[in-house]
């Protein structure tokens, strides 16, 4: 809690954010699940985004058939939908950032991978409701998505509307702040905003949510099989009621 003199006369308290993880001292921190090969394939690494320390979720080829993964290899750090407070109707603001080390590898021409996303409740397969996706540096087709992309689906799971923006090719060892403003919704009352270091990049109007369902996030490290060790560092996860609550800096059409 922070507690603010602006006069003599008058003190303004103000509340914590409702989620906050900065893995001070665990990889689990806020009540995060290892989905991985092993314990060690996540670590606390000394390049944090806010205060010393972020969480390296690291994979090794063979690093499939976790949670559902089949064929592609995985290291994630999952939530639940309390902790998320991903229901319908809510309304929230969100932080979160993320750096690709010297040794995250883009995966190949026609491959993909996964590295943030608030995924849907229901299981068994299906789309996640949100994804942060790190596509090939290149394609052979110019159609093809390069480099990282949001990607959201909601209203009927069985044919949703999709929702996508680019964001631009990968930069190595610079830390990427994510914020999103958010209304869980499986009809056309929701929305989803995302900046990325302060730049609106998606501005969707409509569902964010699949009728009946809710959502969690993930820190991910999910990716198709390439036969190569790669890592992605992640930190400063926040959920709040206002954009000042969680951005680090000013948001492209925010006042």
């Amino acid at each position: 809690m922070t507690i603010t003199i602006s006069d003599p006369f008058r003190i303004e308290v103000k509340a914590p954010p409702a989620l906050f993880v900065t893995f001070a001292s665990s990889v689990t921190e806020g009540g995060l699940v290892l989905q991985a090969a092993a314990p060690s394939r996540a670590t606390l690494v000394n390049i944090g985004r806010d205060g010393p320390t972020a969480v390296r979720l690291h994979t090794e080829p063979g690093d499939n058939n976790l949670f559902g993964s089949g064929d592609s290899e995985r290291c994630d750090l999952t939530s639940d939908q309390p902790t998320t407070d991903g229901f319908e109707g809510r309304e929230h603001w969100w932080a979160h950032s993320i750096l690709f080390p010297t040794d995250y590898i883009d995966p190949p021409a026609g491959d993909f991978a996964v590295v943030f996303d608030f995924h849907n409740t229901t299981a068994g397969p299906g789309q996640a409701n949100f994804n942060v996706d790190a596509m090939p540096a290149t394609q052979p087709f110019p159609d093809r998505p390069t480099g990282l992309n949001f990607r959201g689906y909601g209203g009927s799971f069985s044919s949703p509307i999709e929702f996508k923006a680019p964001i631009g090719p990968i930069v190595r060892n610079v830390w990427y702040d994510f914020v999103y403003n958010v209304r869980w919704s499986s009809s056309s009352d929701g929305f989803f905003k995302a900046w990325v270091n302060g730049a609106l990049k998606l501005d969707h109007p409509g569902p964010t949510l699949y009728a009946g369902q809710g959502v969690y996030f993930k820190l991910a490290n999910y990716h198709s099989p390439f036969g190569l060790p790669s890592s992605v560092i992640h930190d400063r996860i926040i959920r709040g009621a206002t954009w000042q609550e969680v951005s680090l800096t000013p948001l492209e059409g925010v006042s």
